[in-house]
Order: structure tokens, then C-alpha cells, then sequence
């Protein structure tokens, strides 16, 4: 009896701190989409709303949940988001944003919106003759206000009122970070509720889940598919939960992951239709009580403000102006990212086997100067290790042995399928859901675009777990060790790359900060350093630099000269 308890203990304490992580984004986003739609540009009074409303969901999830110590757990399920967001903040605040789409067009977006920028009623011109004059070879490729006027704006917004109100860019990381522990703590909920005599290993597999290959190399970037990522895993948790027991709180935090991942990117509507049917799904085959007409007029309600409200900009807009939602990326004026980006053999090649290619391959972030090469399972070469300094490897993007944890969760599989094919039918529909969200994207070769591969080799190790058969359970043990491993690599890669890199930079603003004369420096499309160099207290001077002495500003093609 006191087991129980402390389980509906654990399970309530940890669903309420990913509830109100994922609540508190809610409302910035669904405030600041408000503001927008009514001519307000960012404005710092949304944040203060939604940390308000915020609290006040605590309070009310806390009296739900613990009727008899209502007091006590709402102080302590706020020390623990203090703990959380005081370690996200401080992160965040103490590294830069090393990527390349970070450093233009999405912190480009985020200033832009933070000065003012309406999207909700105004699109930004296309560059002038001039403008179009300072860009060099390659950089023609990097016109970005078509994806600033027509990508999905979730994380910018998010982003924009963050720095409004800090004055400081980078703090606003702290979103990829806040979502990967909302992440966590829903999946331990939710592990803890479908086998409640295993708390190690729930805490093992959400570590696991939550620190996917895609969020971790992103966390310190504005890179947006690690959000993807957090909030797919956030949805498919608070859905089993909800399953289990259908309470209002838990469909309140279903519906804000269900906006937020809306709004992340295209690819992200899409995975929140076709996981939120599947929920459906279930409910209408599994539920005895019968609840889902109640989430379906939920779902119903919650994508239409999702969509047509939040999301105004893009879909909306691209509807009306463009003739498709999806626009630039979809439509009769699409336009073509993936030739650039994808290795030469893919080019001749369908979807399936540019995944199979690319989960068996060595790693490494080529695109369209080089081709996959095939390696044995389990190889490692330290180049596969360096591959993770960047956030968005392209090919064995999950890490170097993830292709020998594919045989090994598939051998796995095909155990259970014989040994316990009744007991973990449900497990089968969330499988094939989440196969079926992997393979309607024609470019699930790359990691980053379909971060929910990484889940289907933890589900099917606790499927093996829980069959009762020994050799499955070991099967599966060595299965969850090798993804181990396999992070352990790509998270130690990242780290001396990042390290390397953050090194550099600081050494590089420390001697223009030294300089007695303005800097000069050549941004080309690397525009947002221009706030990294106001943030440092920097003076320059912007000019088109052709000096042979220029130097490179670390992980961009900025350039500048000491005089």
C-alpha cells in the first residue's frame, strides 16, 4: 500500500514539473500570437502574464494532486523548477550559438521580431540589388527572408520575448533546455505509471529518451529540431498518461504540446496530426470509458487555435498568399533545399534506402561534395566521434553505433512478437505510429528531421524487459547499453568541439576588446554577430573587407581586422 502511494507520489510530483514547464512556453506563445494579431509587437508584459498563469496551474495541479499537502508540494515542485530553470539559464547565458542556420537567418529572425518586425502584418522585402551585391559564391544560397516571412515562427517568438525582456540573445537558449527536462520528467511519469516497480530504469531510459543525439548537439544552439524532438516525446508521454487516467490537468498539458510542437517547424504539424489520431486511436480501441469523443472534440478545438491562431503566420498567411501552408517548402513554388544538402548517391535514390543507407553508414556531415560509405555495425572511428561537434550530422546523425542497436532492437523484436504478441499489442499501434510518422517524410535519412527514430530501439528494450523470456531481457540490456555508449560518444564529441570553438571565440573578442580602434569587420550573412559584438562591448566599424589579413571570426565566414 505505501509502495503505491509513493508511486502515485512520484508519478504526480514529476507530471506536474513537465506540465508547468510545458504551460509556461504555452502561454508566452499563445500571448505573444495574441499581441501580434491585435498590431502589438513584442512586448515583455506577455512573459509576466504567463509566469502569473503559470503559477496559478501549479497551485491547481498541486491542490488536485495533493488534496492533503497542497501547501507543501506547490513549494516544493517550485524549488525544483527553480533548480531547472536556474541550470538552464546559467548554461544558456555562458555559451554561444555556434551553428550556421543559428547564427543567420534564426537569430536574424529573432532580432528582427524582437525590434518589432509584426509578421502576423507585415513581410520583410527581398534584399536589393545591393544587399545582394556584399554575398560571395555560396552565400547566394543564404537570401534567408524567405524563411524568415514563411517558416513556422514558434521558437522565434518564444525566443524574441525572452531577449525583449533580458536584453541578452543567448539566454535564449534556454528553451531547447527547459523542454528536454519537461521531456524527461514526463517520460519518468509515465514510466513509472506503466511499471511502477522499476524506478531505476525509468530514470535510465527517459535519460535516454529525453537526451536524444538531435537535442543534445542542439541544446546550446537555436537549431529548432531538438524542440521537435523534447515536445514529440512530451506529447506521446502526457497521451499514455492521460490513457491510463483521464484527468483535465493532463489534457490541458497534452493540448499546450500539442501548440507548441504545431508551431515548431512544418514537419512538426504534421507529426502532432498523425501522433494525436494515433492517440485517438487507442483511446477508441482500448478505452473502456469510452473518453474519446471527449479528446476529439479537444484535439479538434486545440488545433484550430494551434493553427489559425497561433500559427497565423505561416499557415494562414502562406494559404492565402501562396496557395499552400507549407510554403516555400511545399506547393507550386517550392523551392529545393535538399539538393544541396543531401550526399551524391542520394540523389537517384528513394526514401527507403537513404534512411537504411544513412542508419548504416559512417558518420559524417556531407552533403553534396561527397557520398555515404558503408562501415560494420558497431565500428567506430574517432572522425565518426568529431562529426557530433556540429548539430546537424547528416549521415549515422544518431550516432556511430546506432546502426548496431537497430540489429540488436530488431532481433529484439522479433522475440517479442513471438513470445508476447497479446500482452504488448498496444505497444505495436505506438510502434507503427511512430514508424508511420518516420516514413511519410521523404528525407527521414536525416537525423534531425525525424528525432523520433531515436525512441523505437528504447521502446522495444522495455518490450523486451517485460517478456518474461531471459535471453530478451539481456538482449535488451545490451540494447540500452550500446545506445549508452553510443551517447556517451556523440555527447563527448560535441563537447570537444564546442569547447574548442567557444575557446577560440572568446580569445578572438578578448584581443578586439583590447584594440584601441574600432574593429572592422565584414558580417556578409552572419548578421546577428553584430549583437554578439554590442554584447561584448565591442566598438566597429562594418565594411566589405577583401584584406588577406582578415581574420575569420570562429564557426562563421564573418571577417574582421585589428588595426
Amino acid at each position: 500500500m505505501n509502495q503505491s502511494i509513493n508511486r502515485n507520489k512520484s508519478v504526480h510530483y514529476f507530471s506536474i514539473l513537465g506540465i508547468t514547464l510545458i504551460l509556461f512556453l504555452a502561454f508566452m506563445l499563445l500571448f505573444t500570437s495574441l499581441l501580434l494579431l491585435c498590431g502589438v509587437p513584442i512586448m515583455g508584459i506577455s512573459l509576466w502574464l504567463s509566469v502569473g498563469l503559470g503559477l496559478i496551474c501549479l497551485w491547481g495541479m498541486a491542490r488536485s494532486f495533493f488534496p492533503a499537502r497542497t501547501g507543501a508540494m506547490f513549494f516544493s515542485i517550485l524549488l525544483g523548477l527553480a533548480v531547472v530553470l536556474g541550470i538552464s539559464w546559467y548554461v544558456s547565458a555562458h555559451t554561444y550559438d555556434m551553428s550556421w542556420d543559428g547564427q543567420t537567418y534564426h537569430q536574424e529572425a529573432i532580432i528582427l521580431l524582437t525590434d518589432g518586425w509584426n509578421p502576423a502584418h507585415e513581410l520583410l522585402e527581398a534584399p536589393s540589388d545591393t544587399e545582394l551585391a556584399k554575398l560571395q559564391g555560396r552565400e547566394l544560397l543564404s537570401v534567408f527572408h524567405l524563411w524568415i516571412n514563411h517558416y513556422s515562427k514558434g521558437p522565434w517568438l518564444l525566443d524574441s520575448l525572452l531577449y525583449k525582456v533580458t536584453n541578452q540573445i543567448e539566454v535564449s537558449k534556454i528553451f531547447n533546455f527547459i523542454l528536454m527536462f519537461a521531456s524527461f520528467f514526463l517520460s519518468v511519469a509515465a514510466l513509472l505509471t506503466a511499471f511502477p516497480q522499476s524506478k531505476r530504469r525509468a530514470v535510465l531510459v527517459s535519460l535516454l529518451l529525453a537526451c536524444n543525439p538531435v537535442v543534445f548537439t542542439q541544446l546550446i544552439t537555436f537549431y529548432i529540431d531538438g524542440q521537435l524532438s523534447s515536445l514529440i516525446l512530451c506529447l506521446c508521454a502526457l497521451g499514455y498518461l492521460l490513457f491510463q487516467r483521464f484527468h483535465p490537468w493532463l489534457l490541458v498539458g497534452l493540448c499546450a504540446a500539442i501548440m507548441l510542437l504545431g508551431n515548431v517547424k512544418f514537419t512538426a504539424l504534421v507529426y502532432a496530426v498523425l501522433l494525436s489520431g494515433g492517440l485517438l486511436l487507442l483511446f477508441y480501441l482500448y478505452d473502456r470509458r469510452r473518453n474519446w469523443r471527449k479528446l476529439a472534440v479537444t484535439l479538434a478545438a486545440c488545433f484550430f487555435l494551434s493553427v489559425v491562431i497561433v500559427g497565423y503566420n505561416p499557415y494562414v498567411i502562406n494559404t492565402l498568399t501562396k496557395a499552400h501552408p507549407f510554403y516555400p517548402l511545399a506547393g507550386e513554388q517550392a523551392v529545393d533545399i535538399m539538393t544541396s544538402n543531401s550526399p551524391r548517391d542520394f540523389l537517384d535514390k528513394n526514401q527507403f534506402e537513404k534512411l537504411l543507407i544513412s542508419t548504416f553508414a559512417m558518420t559524417a556531415n556531407v552533403a553534396n561534395d561527397g557520398e555515404s560509405q558503408w562501415k560494420l555495425p558497431f565500428s567506430v572511428s574517432p572522425y565518426e566521434v568529431a562529426a557530433f561537434t556540429a548539430p546537424d550530422v547528416r549521415l549515422g546523425g544518431f550516432g556511430p553505433v546506432f546502426g548496431g542497436a537497430v540489429l540488436i532492437s530488431f532481433i529484439v523484436f522479433l522475440g517479442v512478437c513471438l513470445c508476447k504478441r497479446e500482452t504488448v499489442r498496444p505497444f505495436f499501434v505506438i510502434l507503427g505510429i511512430f514508424m508511420i510518422s518516420i516514413l511519410i517524410n521523404p528525407e527521414s535519412w536525416w537525423a534531425r528531421y525525424v528525432p523520433q527514430l531515436w525512441s523505437i530501439p528504447l521502446l522495444i528494450a522495455v518490450m523486451g524487459l517485460e517478456s518474461g523470456k531471459k535471453w530478451l531481457q539481456n538482449g535488451s540490456r545490451l540494447l540500452i547499453c550500446t545506445l549508452l555508449a553510443n551517447m556517451l560518444m556523440v555527447g563527448l564529441g560535441h563537447l570537444a568541439g564546442q569547447s574548442y570553438s567557444h575557446l577560440l571565440l572568446k580569445k578572438q573578442l578578448h584581443a578586439m576588446k583590447q584594440s584601441n580602434q574600432p574593429v572592422l569587420v565584414d558580417f556578409r550573412h552572419f548578421n546577428s554577430n553584430r549583437i554578439r559584438l554590442q554584447e561584448a562591448g565591442i566598438p566597429f566599424i562594418e565594411m566589405k573587407i577583401d584584406d588577406q589579413n582578415a581574420k575569420g571570426l570562429s564557426s562563421s565566414r564573418t571577417l574582421y581586422l585589428i588595426r
